[in-house]
Formats: C-alpha cells, structure tokens, sequence
C-alpha cells in the first residue's frame, strides 16, 4: 500500500543533463564548460519511466537544474513526453542556444514556458558575467521567441531571471526593468539577489527592491518584483521551500535540486518503485521534519550541510519565519 501522506500534487523538476555550456562567474554546480565530466542525458523513454510512478501528483513540469536543459538532444521528446502528463511545461535556460529551429520545435511539441537568466542589460556586463556567451546573439534568440509568442503562439510565456550582484544599483536594476519590459515585452521578470554559502550578498536588498517596484509603479509600470519563481511552479505544501519533486538526469529523487551532482536523494526512479521509497526513513523522516516544523530537532540527514541553513536566505526564500532562522543559526 503506496503511503499518499507526504506525497502531495506538486511540481516535478527534471534536470535532463548534467553539462553546460557556460562558465558563469557565480555558478557553483560543477557543471560548466571547462569540467571534464563525461556528459550525461536523460532519455524521452527514462523520462516516461520515471513520470508513469509520478503521475498522480504531477501538477506542472520545469526542465531545469544544474545544466543547460537545451544541449540535451532529446528536449523535444523530453517535451512531448512531459506534455502527456501535464499542461505546463518549462524550461530555465541561458537561452544562448535557443535558435528558430529548436525554439518551434520545443513549442511544437509542448513547451508553454521559457525562463531566461539574463544578468544585465548591458552588453559589456552581461558578456562578463556570462562567461562564453555572447549578449548580441541571445538578444536575438530571445527576440525570435517574442515574435513567435506575438505572432503564433499566444499560449507562450517568456520570464527573465536576473541575479542582482553588489554593483547593481536601484538605476541599473530600473533600466534593466525597463529594457525588458517596456522595450522586449516579456511577461515576467524575476530579480534574485546574489547569495554565497547562503549570505545574501546585498544588505538592503529588500528597501531595494521596493524602492524600484514604488519609482515603477509611479512611472506607470505595475510591477512585482517579490515572485521568487513566476514560470510553472506550484505545490499544496510550502516546506523547506517549496518541497517539490525534483529527479536529476540519473532519475535520482530528492525535495529540491541541492543534490543533483552528488545524486544524494531518497531514491532512484529508474531502479525502485515509488511506494519503496516514499517507505524508506529517510523520506518519511525530511517530511515529518519540515511539515511539522521540528526545528529542534537534528535535521534530516539529507539536509547535513546544505548552505541554504548557514545564513539569512534560509529565512528569506524559504519563509520559515525569524524563529526556524534562529534556531538554525545555532545549529
């Protein structure tokens, strides 16, 4: 008898790779261009594998993690294979690679949301950032998607993702706000400011943010700048984030994406069933610590040194409230 009580409708995050194409400057998954790791892709047959023991509970897919979701070749049976199980089909990518041809093709055969990491609207700054990229060329990928969204495919939702570094100002961040709004017209963008070993980076982070969303907002400009993710992204429970479901390219299961290189999970779905390992201790035991809040507690052994607990961005991003930061600052 499959134990239902800590599996919930959620969303079910697949990293289909384990490479990328970049070497960004504040990327720490071990996973950029100058690794000599082997590659790695997840299969659209490995992919329906791991849906058919999920797909009670799927409520919406994101292909992302630590990797370059568009250097797998198979993303567009990947697509089409995520779509017989849900209506709302992501991807988070750098967009550098996402030409004409492989953006219809992942339309066609489902996708409904592209998520973009931008970092600056500035060329120079970008380019910088973005190590091997060039901000010209994504301009124009982005563009293409733009176009078709405008012109064929309504259905389509374009978010760009920016991480604020400590040099950003409330001007930079407007005219960034401003680029990508008023000039491309995307639907949604999603500041995050930058966090090391789990310090957020820019002490007044927060007065900025809503310093820009008040000057915006008298321009004429609604804005929301407190979504910590607006592409496909919802879940009955809000523990320790947002306690999805996220199975890495080796169809490794865990509650978030902390794990994907070191395929530390509660299990494989390539290999086990789900009623094993939604029955193993250490399932059971991450769930009746987060959604019973047992802060007290020792935390699951999954957990063991996860940087989200070592500074303020536990308490921010996760809103577990002052007392859960306190009683993990101790820790």
């Amino acid at each position: 008898m499959l134990n239902t009580k800590f599996l919930f409708p959620s969303t079910v995050m697949i990293e289909p790779g384990n490479s990328c194409n970049l070497k960004c400057k504040m990327c720490e998954a071990g996973c950029s261009i100058t690794t000599n790791k082997e590659k790695a892709f997840m299969t659209p047959e490995q992919l329906k594998i791991i849906l058919n023991k999920l797909e009670r509970y799927v409520v919406n897919i994101v292909f992302q993690g630590d990797c370059e979701p568009t250097l797998n070749p198979h993303l567009p049976e990947l697509i089409k294979t995520a779509s017989e199980y849900a209506k709302q089909i992501s991807i988070v990518s750098n967009g550098t690679l996402l030409n004409e041809r492989k953006v219809r093709s992942f339309i066609e055969n489902g996708l409904s949301w592209f998520a973009i990491s931008i970092d600056d609207h500035r060329p120079e700054v970008y380019n910088s950032i973005r190590i091997g990229a060039d901000y010209e060329k994504l301009i124009e990928n982005l563009k293409v998607i733009l176009k078709l969204r405008d012109t064929e495919t309504p259905k389509v939702n374009v978010v760009v993702h920016k991480i604020v570094f400590p040099e950003d100002t409330p001007d930079t961040l407007k005219e960034f706000l401003r680029t990508f709004y008023c000039k491309f017209g995307v639907n949604k963008i999603v500041l995050v400011p930058l966090v090391k070993e789990g310090v957020i980076q820019i002490n007044n982070w927060i007065e900025m943010r809503n310093r820009l969303e008040n000057e915006l907002l008298q321009e004429g400009i609604d804005i929301n700048l407190r979504d910590f993710a607006s592409y496909p992204y919802k879940t009955l429970y809000k523990y320790c984030g947002t306690s999805l479901f996220f199975v890495n390219h080796k169809g490794y299961f865990s509650p978030c994406g902390m794990h994907s290189q070191t395929c530390k999970g509660f299990g494989n779905l390539l290999k086990e069933e789900l009623e094993d390992i939604a029955s193993k201790d250490s399932f059971i035991n991450y769930h009746k610590f987060w959604s019973e809040r047992r802060y007290n507690d020792d935390v699951p052994e999954i957990c063991e040194g996860c940087f989200i607990f070592s500074g303020s961005y536990f308490s921010y991003c996760l809103d577990e409230g002052i007392n859960a930061a306190r009683v993990f600052s101790n820790k």
